[in-house]
């Protein structure tokens, strides 16, 4: 049950006397406009969601979200084909896919977060293209982790390009997968400690980071900025 509060049209800013109930279908009285209401369990805020914005339609009538599936499935495909016919993947490639991996394993996750109904009102319960709840993450994981291997067997894996791709990958997809681990087997103290313990981290990785690229010393030691890199890139997946 919530507590009766006191909330406010967004349009007018007339206030909402009369208790709420999720999903309820609001009339103000005052400008005339009408909202959805969308409630928070934990918080009692509530979400006021315009009824015209309700019908805007995905791209294409698909799922939301699966033109970027496709895009990236697509990008990524076409960088896996370039490894693994030994040709020469461009660097504005791999940045791209950085790009949006790091979308796959930040935004996506942060929007259907607890509580994301109230700040993303039109996130549609429907996934990309259809498919389960991360299947996209999977096959990216799935594609390069097979690219990597087989990179390795045939001594290109240490190629500059391909090593610092691979490791800032492995950074952020690993803070992924240790969020993942450590949010329901930790209790609050201890995930606290840890958390501090993550931040403390990496602001020293990216101070010396900073310090290091801006005194030149990335030339003389390159496998030291990239430690730190895929420190930074770490924390960003533990905090998606």
């Amino acid at each position: 049950m919530f507590e009766l509060k006191t909330y406010r049209c967004p349009d007018c800013g007339m206030e909402i006397r009369e208790g709420l109930v999720d999903g309820q279908v609001f009339d103000c009285a005052n400008c005339r406009r009408k909202y959805r209401v969308l409630l928070d369990s934990s918080s009692s805020q509530a979400g006021f969601v315009p009824m015209e914005a309700a019908a805007v339609q995905e791209p294409l009538g698909l799922p939301k979200g699966s033109i970027r599936a496709i895009a990236t499935l697509t990008t990524a495909g076409c960088c896996w084909a370039l490894m693994l016919l030994e040709k020469p993947t461009p660097g504005y490639l791999l940045g791209l896919l950085l790009t949006v991996i790091g979308y796959y394993f930040g935004f996506r996750q942060r929007v259907k977060a607890a509580g994301s109904r109230i700040l993303d009102a039109s996130t549609s319960v429907q996934e990309p293209l259809n498919l389960p709840g991360g299947t996209i993450r999977m096959m990216l994981i799935g594609g390069f982790g097979v690219c990597a291997f087989l990179l390795a067997a045939r001594g290109r894996f240490i190629m500059p390009e391909y090593l610092e791709f691979f490791i800032i990958l492995a950074g952020l997809v690993g803070g992924y997968f240790f969020a993942r681990l450590f949010a329901g087997t930790v209790a609050g103290a201890v995930r606290n400690i840890i958390n501090h313990a993550k931040g403390l981290i990496v602001l020293v990785a990216t101070i010396r980071l900073a310090v290091l690229l801006l005194a030149g010393g990335y030339l003389d030691q390159p496998h030291l900025g990239l430690a730190l890199a895929c420190i930074i890139s770490f924390y960003f997946g533990s905090r998606s």
